[in-house]
């Protein structure tokens, strides 16, 4: 009987774990939706006015610190962090050339008039640190392999939306 049971567990592991993306597999899904994002013509509205930006800000997500150049959105427990450094222009690789560490995933995209980039660290079990971003704008978060190609969309969304304030482009 116990025999049954260790064959029914190791097969019902074997199952989860073909189900599941690998790393490269999930991290090459998400480079797919910040590809399309980056290379659309569609414009992301913002819907929400900061200090020195207007953005996308996803319905479910709150704003729990901000300052001029940098957003802390939270949905639910998990933060992302929004920087804007509104010197550097779109096909800027400011943020992508301060890159130390390569992780587990690096990508770039490029195109006329923008340097857009995944970049991932693995976290811990089962976690991983994302960064992306265009030029001068990047945005951050500690995510899974089963969230990481939503949460990919969101930010490039988030970072594809941001808009300067007229006003406030080039003070410091």
């Amino acid at each position: 009987m116990s025999y049954i049971k260790v064959l029914l567990l190791m097969l019902i592991v074997a199952v989860i774990t073909a189900c599941s993306p690998s790393a490269e597999e999930a991290f090459s899904q998400a480079e797919s939706e910040v590809r399309s994002v980056v290379l659309s013509s569609e414009d992301i509205e913002s819907n929400y006015s900061f200090d020195r930006f207007d953005a996308y800000k996803p319905e479910d997500f709150q704003v729990t610190d901000e300052n001029p150049h940098n957003v802390v959105f939270n949905d639910g427990d998990q933060p992302y962090v929004l920087f804007v450094n509104e010197f550097e222009e779109p096909n800027s690789q400011w943020f992508y050339n301060r890159i130390e560490n390569e992780g587990i995933f690096l990508r770039t995209i490029e195109t006329d008039g923008a340097f857009a980039y995944i970049h991932a660290i693995e976290h811990g079990d089962d976690q991983y640190e994302v960064h992306l971003g265009i030029g001068g704008i990047k945005m951050s978060t500690i995510t899974n392999l089963s969230q990481v190609e939503d949460d990919a969309k969101l930010m490039i969304e988030i970072i594809s939306s941001v808009e300067q304030n007229e006003e406030d482009e080039g003070e410091e």
